[in-house]
């Protein structure tokens, strides 16, 4: 028979392991509608407005903002609750100096002293995540509230829309595909392009055939192809490089 005790651990494992697992979901489905967001619309202030208010559920968070380099300075593009205002100026100091001086690096920094917040609680815990923006400058997203909710999970889903943010800010200013770029897209084939400008929507396979006309094992195939040219080992990494590249269909 077997032992009562162990029945509660393995009813709170089980537990935990169901909510570890609805987390996921819940991160990976913010991930792929910024994705698709970023895909239809490209960088705005409604786009980050809307993530902004995404992280702050994810996170558990009152306050938050997204700063972007302009002159030496970080310049505030947008914000929710008690933060420096759109617009504000913010001196690249301290803290925000050392984690903005390899923004290639993703980091995400626990503090409590810069000056970003003007919500007056010393109580509260802040968050901040480096932005880089290609060759054209920095940024940072930035969080803030009584219990920040911040394990691992989290911590890889803000690296990761930290890129994609960085790669859509790079592209906006971008005036044109690099050669090695251009490169990349001239391997695809005709088909191959109207499946990879797809993939940041987070379409499944099932999806993907029904929108182009195709069987789904047939846009697998063609998954699989693109995966092999550019070199990468999923579809997240490859939506990535669509939006890098800025393919549209």
């Amino acid at each position: 028979m077997s032992d009562p005790s162990s029945q509660p651990t393995s009813a709170r494992a089980l537990r935990q392991s169901v909510k570890l697992a609805q987390a996921h979901e819940t991160h990976m489905r913010t991930y792929l509608s910024y994705g698709q967001q970023l895909f239809e619309q490209g960088w705005s202030s409604n786009t980050a407005s809307t993530l902004l208010r995404s992280i702050c559920t994810l996170l558990s968070a009152q306050h938050a903002l997204i700063a972007i380099e302009s002159s030496g300075k970080l310049v505030v593009f947008t914000q929710i609750g008690q933060t420096l205002p759109e617009g504000a100026r913010i001196p690249m100091l301290g803290i925000l100096a050392i984690m903005l001086k390899n923004p290639v690096q993703f980091a995400v920094y626990e503090n409590k002293g810069t000056a970003l917040w003007t919500h007056g609680d010393t109580e509260h815990h802040e968050c901040l995540i480096p932005i880089a923006v290609g060759k054209l400058g920095k940024g940072i997203f930035g969080f803030s509230g009584k219990q920040l909710t911040l394990g691992s999970t989290e911590i890889e889903t803000l690296q990761a829309l930290a890129g994609l943010t960085g790669l859509a800010l790079a592209q906006q200013h971008s005036p044109a595909l690099s050669e090695g770029n251009q490169a990349i897209l001239n391997t695809l084939t005709p088909r191959e392009r109207e499946i990879f400008a797809l993939l940041p929507a987070g379409l499944s396979n099932n999806e993907l055939g029904a929108k182009l006309g195709i069987a789904s094992g047939t846009a697998k195939i063609h998954v699989e192809r693109i995966l092999n040219k550019l070199g990468v080992k999923d579809r997240t990494q490859a939506a990535v490089k669509a939006v890098e590249l800025g393919y549209k269909s």
